[in-house]
């Protein structure tokens, strides 16, 4: 079922292999949907490829007896993660990945998941960026054209890292931090550090050279960048998350059976959001248990820490209401905060009660 994308991407970049499409009066129960391509993102190797997407591709290929099946592909596998938007409305994949925060023009009410000190953590962030689309059809309206939703999730939080300990913002005043993107870059100088842009394999030698102080980043690639080498302090403050959402090509979709589009629905959507946020939380949990067995500190903020903490951000929650969101109904865009802020709220609290796991720092 899962081909090398080395040797199917010259031919499912023109469109997909939709096989036997309902025409020529062809039955519903004869038409064939195999070898979709299935954009993820994420290397095969990732633990929510392996978790979440793999198992669901080899689900579908077992409910419909051959009749539907996926070819994975990750990320710039058959486009560059830039093209996304334009790429799945010309339906170069049959489903694959966008990343709202590299649209910013075109998909600027997502924006609200990535404001700082929105979400703490991937499972809120992933429910809250699935219920915005399903709740407001404007949301919607800023997905791909000629798209289906599928489901949407979100990254982990980006979290502090330092060689030395940092557990206050009169603590990080003046440290020298890196950062992998421009986002990041003017969160950590609002919060009055020195912000330095590098890119995440070259952080390492950074720090190992005294170069920077620490690394604003998610927990998970701190021992794959060997990042977790020098920076033994971890500051959880969870300043912010990323969003992605994943598209069906309409044209694939409006072809499929009833029953194919409801199994594919029903395995999508919120319940397939946030088997994406457990997987990634997951993962963290298992790089945070191996960092406290290498004898790493955690200083884990309260809530009404975390907000005194983040509190010079909250600039950016108005600058996306004026600047981003400029243009729109200002009375939208407060529902849509709004919304949010009450989703990851409800969604935080069910988190600390056990209800999705155990996801104790």
């Amino acid at each position: 079922m899962l081909k090398k994308w080395k040797i199917c991407a010259a031919a499912l970049a023109l469109g997909g292999l939709l096989c036997s499409p309902l025409s020529g009066g062809a039955a519903e129960n004869d038409a064939k949907f195999t070898g979709l391509s299935f954009m993820g993102g994420y290397l095969e190797s990732h633990p929510t490829t392996q978790e979440v997407f793999i198992p669901f591709m080899k689900e579908a290929e077992k409910q419909f007896d051959g009749k539907l099946s996926f070819n994975y592909f990750s990320t710039n596998a058959l486009y560059s993660e830039a093209e996304a938007y334009s790429a799945l409305s010309e339906g170069r994949a049959d489903i694959g990945m966008v990343r709202p925060s590299l649209f910013p023009t075109k998909m600027r009410l997502l924006g609200v998941v990535s404001l700082p000190g929105m979400c703490p953590n991937a499972v809120v962030g992933s429910f809250v960026t699935e219920e915005l689309i399903r709740k407001f059809p404007e949301v919607r309206a800023e997905l791909p054209g000629n798209t289906e939703h599928f489901t949407s999730w979100s990254s982990a939080s980006y979290q502090l890292h330092s060689l030395m300990p940092i557990r206050t913002r009169e603590d990080l005043k003046g440290k020298r931090i890196a950062v992998w993107d421009s986002t990041s870059l003017a969160f950590v100088e609002a919060l009055g550090a020195h912000g330095i842009r590098m890119s995440s394999p070259d952080t390492f030698l950074a720090l190992s050279r005294g170069m920077v102080d620490g690394v604003l980043c998610p927990l998970a690639p701190l021992r794959s960048y060997k990042i977790s080498d020098e920076t033994r302090y971890h500051l959880i403050v969870g300043i912010g998350v990323d969003s992605f959402t994943a598209e069906i090509n309409k044209k694939v979709w409006d072809a499929m059976p009833k029953d194919m589009k409801a199994w594919i629905s029903s395995r999508g959507g919120t319940v397939m959001a946030e088997a994406c946020g457990r997987s990634l939380e997951n993962s963290v949990m298992a790089e945070v248990k191996w960092m406290k067995e290498q004898g790493h500190e955690f200083t884990v903020l309260s809530d009404e820490e975390r907000t005194a903490f983040l509190e010079p951000l909250n600039v950016f929650v108005e600058r996306w209401k004026t600047e981003i969101c400029k243009g729109l109904d200002p009375k939208l865009v407060d529902e849509v905060y709004k919304y949010a802020v009450e989703r990851s709220r409800y969604h935080t609290e069910q988190m600390k009660a056990g209800k999705y796991g155990d996801f104790k720092i």
